[in-house]
């Protein structure tokens, strides 16, 4: 059975604007990221913190604790548990259904514990370059579009329904900085390794495909054995007339 991957998206605004009350923990910007909130929006330019929810489950990265779980109200959406990561300027916006994906809770596990061992600890953070939105596209990829990136045919897949505003402000920004290879979020290259594509070869669809070609090839195998035991048995007994 298929699962909606949400995302849900946060405004996140100056500490003054921000009117939230609650005493739930949270994630925390660094002092560089609030003097930028803080810059920006006499400009009209938007900050946003996301998450993605899968399977009951609210996901998200942030500086410090690396990727964080939650539960996630149905359908998406706001509620004291599922903030209780949020950046303390984070004001609720809206969510937006990505897609679907047939993973299961194990798959799920999977996809994150390759994510939080490769490039996505607490210490790899990086406003510009790796931040919770990149980690939200790069989950949600991996989710939503697993066989084609197993399949690996398309270098240009994306996956469309991510708005591309959410993010806009990151990549603005790193375009004009010493790009450090290491450090910079690759989402496709990212999303394959967090599904182990190189060990997944014929995964998915392709997999049953091959398993119908193996056992027809084997059949195949077999008949012609049998005919050539009968032709062996017909030259044995026209040798013995």
């Amino acid at each position: 059975m298929a699962d909606n991957v949400i995302l849900n998206i946060y405004d996140l605004v100056s500490d003054q604007q921000n009117q939230s009350s609650t005493d739930e923990p949270r994630q925390q910007l660094s002092g560089f990221s609030r003097m930028f909130v803080g810059l920006l929006e006499p400009l009209g330019l938007g900050m946003y913190h996301t998450s993605v929810d899968v399977g009951g489950f609210r996901y998200q990265f942030g500086s410090t604790l690396g990727i964080t779980r939650t539960s996630s109200p149905i359908g998406g959406g706001d509620s004291a548990e599922s903030r209780r990561y949020v950046p303390g300027n984070g004001q609720y916006r809206e969510s937006i259904i990505l897609g679907q994906t047939f993973c299961n809770q194990k798959e799920v596990n999977s996809i994150i514990q390759h994510l939080r061992e490769s490039n996505f600890g607490g210490d790899n953070y990086h406003l510009a370059h790796r931040n919770c939105n990149h980690f939200s596209e790069t989950f949600a990829t991996a989710l939503i579009l697993g066989n084609e990136l197993v399949e690996g045919g398309d270098t240009n897949v994306r996956l469309e329904k991510f708005p591309k505003w959410v993010n806009r402000l990151a990549k603005t920004t790193s375009s004009g900085m010493s790009r450090d290879s290491e450090m910079a979020c690759n989402v496709i290259a990212e999303a394959r390794m967090a599904l182990e594509c190189d060990k997944k070869v014929g995964w998915g669809i392709t997999s049953a495909v091959k398993k119908s070609l193996t056992s027809v090839d084997r059949s195949k195998k077999k008949e012609l054995t049998a005919k050539q035991k009968e032709a062996l048995a017909k030259l044995k007994s026209r040798s013995t007339k």
